[in-house]
């Protein structure tokens, strides 16, 4: 079912409307028993796949504007059926239809398919893996019990076998849709900041291993720098929502993410021999740090969380 520079186009598309069904469906009914209007969340079950699909082709044909006009043409941005698609744009477009469509329940909205965005992610990486990507390095030793699925994925043309990356952050998702439908019901919107500050700061070090035909800036892993910036601006939101009081411990929490943050960047960089302090770290070992670091800003999201639900319950 998976094989690496293979298209696999059932599966591809089974896995994204089997995600899409399940996720639009939990969505619906979460929302239903926060007593949103029926009508409201039609309009939201018609709108989102077509916001996920047209903002996560724009986003990726953005990432390299010149070239995609230049090979295409201008209206290849807005065609959204047409190949090309970026994570962070589909999350873009999930929050603005949400939040567009929801009106004054645009908040519990965003709570209410919070869940069901981990889910779709879970999907959509599933379907990475039967479009032959989200693989990570080779592993051209004697072959060893990992090398099958669901820990690898073959590649018949190297004869090969390489890291399936597009499971463990499948499994990423499916655990924070597991934690968000299981976690204690807190206010409004705290279910999407979570889920996106976790799964960010999870991506970090998932995106650094990755070996495909990821989004790239020159060395530049495009996604890896989104996910940074998508945590930062979590623990701003979060920071605000807060209001006032815990000056010390926010100061100390956007300090340790800042460290953690330019740690990983100096790893991305000794992956690739260009920093000479770090040369005495081997590769694997790199990625173990920066692993480690990544657990480190996802515990800054839960921190600041943290003091925001506190704040909050003081002030009320």
């Amino acid at each position: 079912m998976f094989e690496i520079g293979v298209i696999n186009e059932p599966g591809v598309w089974a896995a994204l409307a089997v995600g899409a069904v399940l996720a639009l469906l939990l969505g619906a009914l979460r929302g239903r028993c926060k007593g949103i209007a029926g009508w409201r969340l039609l309009v939201v079950t018609v709108l989102l796949p077509i916001g996920v699909a047209f903002f996560a082709h724009l986003m990726h044909c953005l990432m390299d504007a010149a070239y995609v006009i230049e090979s295409h043409s201008f209206g290849f941005l807005f065609a959204f059926w047409q190949p090309g698609y970026m994570f962070y744009g589909g999350i873009l477009g999930a929050a603005l239809v949400l939040l567009m469509a929801g009106g004054k329940d645009r908040l519990q909205l965003l709570e209410a398919y919070a869940p069901s965005a981990a889910l779709m992610l879970a999907a959509a990486r599933i379907a990475e893996g039967f479009a032959g990507q989200g693989y990570g390095e080779y592993w051209f030793e004697e072959e060893m019990f990992f090398c099958r699925f669901p820990f690898m994925t073959y590649d018949a043309y190297y004869e090969g076998w390489a890291w399936a990356l597009f499971m463990a952050e499948a499994l990423v998702a499916v655990v924070l849709a597991l934690v968000l439908l299981t976690r204690k019901k807190t206010w409004d919107g705290d279910g999407a900041l979570l889920l996106l500050g976790l799964y960010a700061a999870a991506q970090i070090v998932l995106e650094s291993l990755r070996r495909d035909e990821f989004l790239r800036w020159g060395f530049v892993r495009i996604e890896e720098v989104f996910s940074g910036v998508a945590v930062l601006l979590v623990l701003i939101c979060y920071c605000i929502r807060s209001g006032r009081g815990k000056t010390v411990s926010k100061i100390a929490c956007f300090t340790v993410f800042l460290l953690m943050a330019v740690l990983c960047l100096l790893l991305e960089f000794a992956t690739e021999g260009r920093i000479p302090f770090l040369l005495f770290l081997e590769v694997y070992q790199c990625y173990l740090v920066m692993a480690a670091a990544c657990c480190v800003i996802a515990g800054c999201v839960l921190w600041m969380r943290r003091i925001c639900n506190n704040t909050m319950e003081t002030n009320v």
